[in-house]
C-alpha cells in the first residue's frame, strides 16, 4: 500500500499580475537568451543587437518575446502530455479482507485472511488507438502554434507597410505644404500689384491651411504606429523605440518580390495547398476522427478483469482465479460507432470546402494582384508624361516665356502624380502580402524567419525560463509531401 501512494508534494503556483507585468516590461533583445535564438536560427552574430528595425529583426522578436506564442506552447504542451496519458496502462489493484468467526460451527480457526489481485487486460490494441489519436491532436495543437507564428508575421510585415506609408505620406504633405506656401506668396506680391484677385489668393491660403492640418496630424499619429509595431514585436515601448527603423526600398522590394511570385506562378496553387498550415490541421483532425472510429470499433471486445487471489479462511487455504468482463447487452457500440463516422464526414467536408475555399481566395488574390500592378503601371506612365511636360515649362521659365506661378502650379501638379505613383506602389506591396498571406510563404525567404512555426516551437514557455540555456529542443513542422 505504501507503494502505491503518491510521492509528489503539490506545490502551488499564484499567478501575480504584477509580477506578470513586470516580467513584460522587462523583455529586452540584449538579453543572451535571444542573441543564442537569433544566432541560432541564422541572423549573423556580427549584427547583434539590433542596428536597426527591419520585418527579419521584428519577426525574431516576435517569436521570441511575444505573449500569444506562449498560450499556443502551452496548449502544445497539454496536448503532447496527453499522448503520454492516452499511453497509461490500468493499474493493478490489490484487495485484501481480515474476519473473525465466533466458531459456531467448529472451525478450526477464528480467522479468516484473503488477498486478491485485479488484473485488468485492454483488448484489440485499445491503448495504442488512444496513443494515436492523442498523436493527432497533438499535431492540431502544433498548427495551432505555426498559424499563430504565422499570424504574427503577418501583421508585423502589414504594420511596416503602414508605416513607411505614413512616413511617404509626411513627405508628400511638406512638399505639398512647401508649394502651396510658395504659390499664397505669389499671390500676395500678384494682389499687391493688382494683378490677383483676393479669391485666387483664399484658394491658395485654403490649400495652405488644409495640408498644414493634414501634415500635423499625420505628425501626431506616428508615434500611435510605432506602438502598434512595438506591440506586435513583443516589446514594451521604452526598449522597442531605442531602435529606429530601416529605410525601405519599395521599389526594390516590388520588383525582388514580383520576380520571385512570376518564377513561381506555375506552382503556386499547388505550394499553396501543400504548405497552408490550415489545410494541415484539417488532416490532421481527419485523422484523429479517424482514430475515434477506431478505438469504437476496438471497444465492441470487451476489456478483461483477472483476479488471482489467495484466502486462509477459518484453517481451509483457498486459492481462486476470479474472470470479469463487461456484456455488451445493450448494444450502445454501433451508436457510437455511427456518430464517429458522421465525426468523420464532418471533418472531411469541412477540409474540402476550405480546399475549395482557398483555391478560390488564390486565384481572387492573384487576379487583385495583377489589376495592381496594372495600375501601378498606368499611374508610373502618367507620371512619365506629367515630369516631361514639367520639363517643357521649366525650359519656357528659363526662357521667360511663362511665369514662376505656373512653374510652380506645375510642380504641384508633378507632386501630385507622384503620390498617385507612391499609393499605387503601397498597394502593390499589400497586394503581395495577401498573396503571402494566402500561400502562407513569404516571397522571399530568409534564413531566419523562413519557418516562423519551427522557431516559435523552440522558445521556453514563459518569462520565467527566458535565460535558461536549453534552445536545442525544437518542435518542427512535418516535411512538405
Amino acid at each position: 500500500m505504501l507503494c502505491g501512494c503518491a510521492k509528489q508534494a503539490y506545490i502551488a503556483q499564484t499567478l501575480d499580475p504584477n509580477t506578470t507585468l513586470a516580467q513584460a516590461q522587462a523583455k529586452s533583445i540584449s538579453s543572451e537568451s535571444f542573441k543564442q535564438f537569433a544566432i541560432k536560427n541564422g541572423y549573423p552574430a556580427s549584427k547583434l543587437p539590433f542596428a536597426t528595425w527591419g520585418l527579419e529583426e521584428l519577426t525574431l522578436s516576435a517569436l521570441f518575446h511575444h505573449a500569444d506564442l506562449n498560450v499556443s506552447k502551452a496548449k502544445l504542451a497539454l496536448a503532447e502530455a496527453n499522448i503520454a496519458t492516452a499511453g497509461l496502462q490500468t493499474g493493478i489493484g490489490i484487495n485484501g479482507t481480515l474476519a473473525r468467526s465466533n466458531r459456531g460451527n467448529g472451525d478450526i480457526s477464528p480467522w479468516s485472511y484473503g488477498l486478491q489481485l485485479d488484473i485488468p487486460i485492454a483488448t484489440h490494441h485499445k491503448r495504442e488507438i488512444r496513443m494515436e489519436e492523442a498523436q493527432h491532436l497533438a499535431e492540431v495543437a502544433r498548427m495551432d502554434l505555426a498559424e499563430t507564428a504565422w499570424t504574427l508575421r503577418q501583421r508585423l510585415s502589414v504594420d511596416l507597410i503602414n508605416y513607411h506609408d505614413h512616413l511617404q505620406k509626411i513627405q508628400q504633405l511638406q512638399s505639398e505644404l512647401a508649394l502651396y506656401q510658395q504659390l499664397t506668396a505669389l499671390f500676395n506680391k500678384r494682389l499687391a500689384l493688382g494683378l490677383a484677385s483676393t479669391t485666387e489668393l483664399s484658394l491658395y491660403t485654403l490649400q495652405q491651411q488644409k495640408s498644414l492640418a493634414a501634415l500635423q496630424l499625420a505628425q501626431a499619429q506616428t508615434e500611435g504606429i510605432l506602438r502598434t509595431l512595438a506591440t506586435d514585436a513583443g516589446l514594451p515601448w521604452a526598449t522597442f523605440k531605442v531602435i529606429p527603423m530601416q529605410a525601405m526600398q519599395i521599389e526594390t522590394i516590388l520588383a525582388r518580390q514580383d520576380h520571385a511570385l512570376q518564377a513561381q506562378a506555375a506552382s503556386v496553387q499547388t505550394q499553396t495547398l501543400l504548405n497552408r498550415i490550415d489545410l494541415r490541421r484539417g488532416l490532421a483532425r481527419y485523422a484523429a476522427a479517424e482514430s475515434k472510429i477506431k478505438l469504437e470499433v476496438a471497444k465492441q471486445t470487451p476489456d478483461i478483469s483477472l483476479s488471482p487471489g489467495y484466502i486462509f479462511e477459518f484453517g481451509d487455504k483457498i486459492w481462486s482465479l476470479g474472470f470479469a468482463s463487461l456484456l455488451n447487452l445493450i448494444q450502445q457500440q454501433p451508436t457510437l460507432i455511427k456518430q464517429a463516422e458522421l465525426l468523420r464526414a464532418v471533418e472531411g467536408a469541412q477540409f474540402e470546402a476550405l480546399q475549395t475555399s482557398i483555391v478560390g481566395q488564390l486565384s481572387h488574390t492573384l487576379a487583385h494582384y495583377q489589376a495592381t500592378k496594372q495600375s501601378l503601371d498606368v499611374a508610373k506612365h502618367a507620371l512619365l508624361a506629367q515630369q516631361q511636360q514639367h520639363d517643357q515649362l521649366h525650359k519656357q521659365f528659363n526662357a521667360g516665356l511663362i511665369d514662376r506661378v505656373a512653374l510652380t502650379q506645375s510642380q504641384l501638379t508633378l507632386s501630385l502624380g507622384a503620390q498617385q505613383v507612391h499609393a499605387a506602389q503601397v498597394q502593390l506591396l499589400r497586394a503581395q502580402a495577401e498573396v503571402e498571406n494566402i500561400m502562407q510563404q513569404p516571397l522571399l525567404n530568409n534564413q531566419a524567419t523562413a519557418n516562423t512555426a519551427a522557431l516559435s516551437a523552440q522558445l521556453p514557455l514563459s518569462n520565467d525560463l527566458y535565460q535558461t540555456d536549453d534552445l536545442n529542443e525544437a518542435h518542427t513542422l512535418p516535411a512538405h509531401e
